[in-house]
């Protein structure tokens, strides 16, 4: 595995009728939070929305790219106004739109609506493969990431599940067909049971120890990095939108226009022909 990934496992409760998956996502969060320059509570509300975007394909057993959206409520002010994650091929990548020279600041307030009001908008983009892709917005008022994802779960994917958030981890579990409330209750208890700290110090065991009264098997093992495949090809095909009158204005002598990934800060010089 590439030293600079982290590992998704996936798992099951076999008896419960209850599948969940796991990361410990250490690199993830180092990577995206050097690409935008963030730091504190912003930077651990940037890499819980990046891992959550990550959980919410690990659910969709035929997707090849998940998209998660967040955009501000109606406090204009609001410092965040956007956050973007999207994960496909054991890559994730996002991006925050900030206000207007607004700079970090409210660290020592996890409560995401200090950042971006309330209530928030939550969209989603489920790409099969197959067609179109499912897009989906519900509104939430929830003070946290995860009470955010678990409302999106609820309300427009209406599926029984429970999502823990908590600095670069992500543990979530999901009821499946013929799981019933008894053994929804068990898999609660085992998730109870876990030891974040020991999760956060390496020590894998610690989960499989929490749901060992329920034989937790693993079934899979996922290589997720942050990675933005951009290319100078996709950024002309970004520009085509634009006016060829403005694009000229932009261009250099040569006809080059620079243009900077949001996902990446990259520059890429485009020809625009």
């Amino acid at each position: 595995m590439d030293t600079n990934s982290d590992q998704l496992i996936r798992f099951m409760l076999p008896k419960q009728r209850v599948r969940g998956c796991f990361i410990r996502a250490t690199n993830i969060k180092a990577d995206a939070c050097h690409a935008h320059g963030l730091h504190g509570d912003a930077a651990t509300m940037f890499s819980q929305m990046l891992l959550g975007t990550i959980m919410l394909l690990s659910i969709n057993k035929s997707g090849v790219r998940q998209v998660l959206q967040l955009d501000a409520g109606s406090d204009a002010a609001a410092p965040i106004q956007r956050m973007l994650g999207e994960v496909r091929a054991g890559c994730v990548r996002g991006y925050i739109r900030w206000q207007h020279a607004v700079t970090q600041k409210r660290d020592g307030t996890p409560d995401i609506t200090a950042w971006m009001g309330t209530p928030l908008l939550i969209s989603t983009v489920r790409d099969t493969g197959m067609g179109e892709p499912f897009v989906s917005t519900v509104e939430s008022d929830a003070a946290y990431m995860a009470d955010h994802l678990m409302r999106y779960l609820q309300q427009s994917v209406q599926t029984r599940a429970d999502l823990v958030l908590d600095d670069d981890i992500a543990l979530l579990l999901e009821a499946m067909p013929g799981c019933s409330e008894e053994a929804w209750f068990e898999a609660m208890g085992g998730l109870a049971k876990v030891d974040l700290k020991a999760l956060r110090d390496g020590a894998e065991s610690s989960l499989v120890e929490a749901f060992s009264p329920l034989k937790l098997h693993v079934v899979g093992r996922d290589p997720y990095r942050w990675h933005c495949g951009c290319q100078p090809e996709r950024m002309l095909e970004s520009l085509k939108n634009m006016p060829l009158e403005q694009l000229q204005e932009l261009a250099d002598t040569d006809g080059q226009v620079r243009v900077s990934c949001q996902y990446c800060g990259k520059e890429h010089s485009v020809a625009i022909g």
